[in-house]
């Protein structure tokens, strides 16, 4: 093995984000990347290329907010957070080099990193901060409840300083990619960010491709390519410097090649059983006391879907605080829906989902399942009509009270308090970052995502 040896630890799961979401921690003086969360080691040379393959497209009209894995990777070099936190949960700096936290621990006191500027060079400043925050606010997005929480808490003290008051929820929620800071335009011009890439003008090299240029001399361009076929092999045939994936043939194809090297992530994704009526019988056996629903959830991880997955290690939690709660993973007393169909729905555009829902059908011999495009299944998940709806969601959060709150509007029949209706967590994922052991450094963050370049929000 070389000196740039793989060190990422998958230990950063949902039970430590939990904690940091409402940490009364103190933040301390910047400190050098967590080994845990490192990946290679320091660069040596620059200006080179590092070839990084998506299995899915980049869209950027849904820039800075990102809609799949390809955009969650590709936005995080473009548009940074004011702070970062590492896969261990621990603060960094971002656009914040510095914070002070008061003896509440509710008001924040952030100063700007000097210099950082957005990709047109127009200096960051405090206001445009809170701008930013606003533009995300009046988006009609799942971002936009957050950042109307942060930017009504904000005061702009000077042109490098702010203070951010966050009664209801821990400071690091600050690191969430739903605050990412940004200059908004109208289409068809990007929205600008401040961090260490930006994308090059006129950088489509080949259909699905497209480069970003670092802001420091010393990081190394980052060539990003679609992979036109399904099967991340063909990725690591053609030679990427970096892929992730959740794959685990692609990942045990990798192990055979000696240039690479592949570094579990943490496991961030939870998928769950919504259930307006959990009295059907695929409720009674994943809801059963007993070890048999323990049986059942680990053969979902087992034999279910084609990921690197382990049964649900605990419940759905939910941070303190009033209005939190949903009817999560216990025995219904009565029924609050009856559904109207015998579908057990998910997203058609998931595998994963799609491999749960057919092996939960095969319990119950009334029912079917059914995949339906994404905007069909968030009707159908907020009419409540079907057996059950198989759902991804995060596994690790910095704001867990507006995830559930996203839930309820999503599913308002979840928060029938007393009822049948229920969410039960079946099994969690993870993605590996497959990459050649010798050319790539980088950082992961909290949230599994893969960080290149030395300036800015990294880990």
């Amino acid at each position: 093995m070389s000196r740039h040896a793989i060190v990422v630890s998958g230990r950063a799961a949902a039970v430590a984000i939990g904690v940091a979401a409402c940490s009364s921690v103190h933040p301390v003086a910047p400190i050098a990347p967590a080994t845990t969360c490192v990946i290679g080691g320091p660069r040596t040379v620059g200006g080179d290329t590092l070839s990084v393959a998506t299995m899915a497209s980049v869209d950027w009209s849904h820039a800075p907010e990102p809609t799949n894995a390809a955009e969650r990777l590709v936005f995080a070099q473009v548009y940074e957070t004011l702070i970062g936190v590492d896969c261990d949960g621990r603060p960094r700096p971002g656009l914040a080099a510095s914070w002070t936290l008061d003896a509440t621990r509710t008001r924040i006191t952030l100063s700007l990193r000097n210099g950082a500027r957005f990709s047109s060079g127009a200096v960051v400043t405090a206001s445009g901060v809170l701008a930013s925050w606003q533009a995300t606010s009046e988006r009609s997005a799942s971002a936009a409840r957050l950042a109307r929480e942060v930017a009504n808490g904000t005061t702009v003290i000077d042109d490098h300083t702010l203070l951010v008051s966050l009664p209801d929820t821990g400071w690091l929620v600050l690191a969430e990619p739903a605050l990412a800071i940004y200059v908004p335009h109208a289409a068809p011009r990007l929205p600008e960010g401040s961090g260490p890439y930006r994308l090059a003008e006129q950088s489509v090299a080949a259909p699905g491709a497209f480069v970003l240029t670092p802001a420091a001399a010393n990081d190394p361009s980052l060539l990003i390519r679609r992979m036109p076929t399904g099967d991340p092999r063909d990725a690591i045939d053609a030679g990427v410097d970096v892929l992730v994936t959740d794959d685990p043939t692609a990942v045990g194809y990798a192990a055979s090649r000696a240039s690479l090297a592949a570094a579990p992530l943490p496991w961030t994704r939870t998928y769950a059983l919504a259930m307006p009526n959990a009295a059907s019988r695929i409720g009674e056996l994943l809801l059963r006391p007993d070890s048999e629903s323990v049986v059942l959830r680990a053969s979902l991880a087992r034999d279910a879907v084609h990921a690197e997955a382990r049964a649900t290690q605990s419940p759905l939690r939910t941070a303190d605080g009033a209005g939190c709660d949903l009817a999560v993973d216990s025995r219904p007393t009565a029924p609050a829906v009856n559904a109207r169909s015998n579908r057990v729905v998910y997203r058609r555009d998931d595998p994963t989902a799609r491999g749960l829902a057919e092996r939960l059908v095969a319990l119950d011999s009334r029912s079917v399942a059914a995949g339906l495009a994404p905007n069909d299944f968030i009707r159908a998940l907020r009419d409540g009509g079907d057996v059950a709806y198989v759902l991804d969601v995060p596994g690790a959060s910095l704001s867990p009270c507006d995830d559930r709150a996203l839930l309820r509007a999503s599913a308002p029949w979840l928060a029938s308090a007393g009822g049948g209706a229920r969410l039960v967590p079946l099994i969690d994922t993870r993605e590996t970052a497959i990459v050649n052991r010798d050319r790539v450094s980088a950082t992961v963050d909290w949230s599994g995502t893969v960080h290149f370049g030395s300036g800015g929000a990294r880990p």
